[in-house]
């Protein structure tokens, strides 16, 4: 039994002992990586392999994440703020009148935060309470037109841009990325999630 120390995370063993064969087969020799691809899985031979599509995924994200930014930006409000006003949008155009607890849940926010949250929006002049007209219990919280209005006219770009997008595929291709991405949905669930 050696008395040396193991190498700390990060650093190269001292010694020239060979990888293990389970480490040989997990980590694939750096000629045989896509460095581009941010992943350390190897590359195939294949017009676009997983890897290429995953890398694709993984650069759509970082664009969408860009593009909230400079919305919010524009707005100049924060995340849970742009999050909320599109769902009240959302809401307001499918012809219901969403409830304290409605955003709460649609934003997994406890009640004291969402309370916090609905008190800025009207504050600000973004939203404000109103009777419920179905729940006489419960407070309803009504978009304001012009605020309808913003978040369309900053949304609606990026929106036809992408539903343009979608559109150029054909039927199958559709059919093809509904179901990889559900799968992809799937897969970074957790099961406590389900």
């Amino acid at each position: 039994m050696s008395s040396e120390t193991p190498p700390s995370p990060g650093e190269s063993p001292t010694t020239s002992e060979p990888l293990p064969t389970a480490v040989k087969l997990l980590v694939p020799p750096p000629s045989e990586v896509s460095e581009s691809s941010g992943y350390w899985y190897p590359k195939s031979s294949g017009s676009c392999s997983s890897v290429d599509l995953l890398s694709l995924l993984r650069e759509y994200r970082g664009a969408e994440k860009a593009m909230r930014a400079r919305t919010r930006k524009t707005m100049n409000m924060n995340e849970t703020d742009l999050l909320a006003l599109t769902f009240l949008v959302r809401q307001r155009s499918a012809g219901r009148i969403c409830r304290q607890r409605d955003l709460a849940q649609a934003l997994n926010m406890t009640p004291a935060s969402t309370s916090a949250l609905v008190d800025r929006l009207s504050r600000d002049g973004y939203i404000r309470r109103a009777p419920h007209p179905e729940d006489r219990r419960s407070v309803g919280l009504e978009i304001l037109g012009e605020t309808d209005r913003e978040v369309k006219a900053t949304l609606s770009g990026m929106h036809a841009r992408m539903i343009h997008a979608t559109e150029a595929l054909t039927e199958a291709e559709r059919a093809g990325a509904a179901k990889f991405l559900t799968g992809l949905i799937h897969s970074v669930r957790s099961d406590s999630d389900v």
